[in-house]
């Protein structure tokens, strides 16, 4: 009896953590997080994802004569020849603009180096750094909010994905986007112009565009974002969930303690893999 009562407890616990956290990215839902402060235990493991070696992201270029954006580019650990993998595009912050092809490197790109991410959620990664802004922002005075528009460097990019699909083994129904502050904005630029190109895209702390959100009603969208951010005020975002959430497939997680720069928990990072690597157009 004893035995049956703890292997009863343990399987409800486990249907009660998938439950809230499947209710935290419902579509349509916006989730408030209270997290004051991460704790020792998260900023430790940001600090060491921060410090993984990156030697396994190849460095390249794209150029097409007019523009050029350096990248660096992962691959799978293994690759079985008759099988095809996911491929992550990761946009950095203003803060990374640059071509020294190292400073784009951050954690949304070297958390695919984490050796549980290396094992079992086996990926391409895509890390291109902008020797200029991706994007750049506006005030969409309908909605009196900032909007997001990107530039000739993001067309380029998009244009030798479909290059990399040709030449590595990328699953096509599985190519994904994400980034954080410029990058978020220009996350929302990417999927607005090759809707047909991503299965799901994560938006952190950036700026919406909103021109083409009726071509978006089938995409995956998780929004990210503090309530405190002052570099990229919220609304924008909050805005964007608002008119979609009840056409689209998007949700939206409101960190109601932190800023722009506090976003990235551990705990969050360890999310991104197990949402965006179930998602298939």
């Amino acid at each position: 009896m004893f035995k049956f009562l703890k292997v009863s407890l343990f399987l409800f616990g486990i249907l009660f953590v998938f439950s809230c956290t499947s209710q935290k990215m419902k579509y349509g839902t916006k989730t408030d997080f209270h997290d004051k402060a991460d704790s020792l235990q998260s900023l430790a493991r940001i600090k060491y994802i921060k410090s993984l070696d990156y030697s396994d992201f190849k460095a390249g270029k794209f150029d097409n004569g007019k523009v050029a954006v350096n990248y660096r580019f992962l691959k799978p650990k293994t690759i079985e020849q008759n099988k095809k993998y996911p491929l992550v595009l990761v946009f950095h912050g203003s803060g990374a603009i640059g071509t020294n092809n190292s400073s784009q490197m951050g954690v949304l790109s070297k958390m695919w180096l984490l050796s549980e991410n290396r094992k079992n959620n086996q990926v391409y990664v895509l890390s291109p750094q902008f020797p200029v802004r991706s994007s750049n922002y506006h005030l969409d005075e309908t909605r009196n909010v900032k909007a997001s528009e990107s530039n000739q460097h993001l067309d380029l990019v998009l244009k030798s994905i479909d290059s990399l699909i040709i030449n590595e083994n990328i699953d096509r129904d599985r190519i994904y986007v994400m980034g954080f502050s410029m990058g978020g904005a220009t996350t929302s630029n990417a999927i607005s112009k090759r809707p047909d190109l991503f299965a799901a895209a994560i938006n952190i702390s950036g700026i919406s565009q909103f021109d083409k959100m009726d071509e978006l009603t089938k995409m995956p969208i998780w929004i990210v974002h503090g309530s405190l951010d002052t570099d990229n005020f919220p609304q924008s975002n909050f805005k964007f969930f608002d008119e979609m959430k009840s056409k689209g497939k998007v949700f939206l997680w409101e960190y109601t303690d932190k800023y722009h720069n506090n976003i990235l928990s551990a705990e969050l990072l360890d999310e991104i893999p197990k949402w965006l690597l179930k998602q298939h157009q």
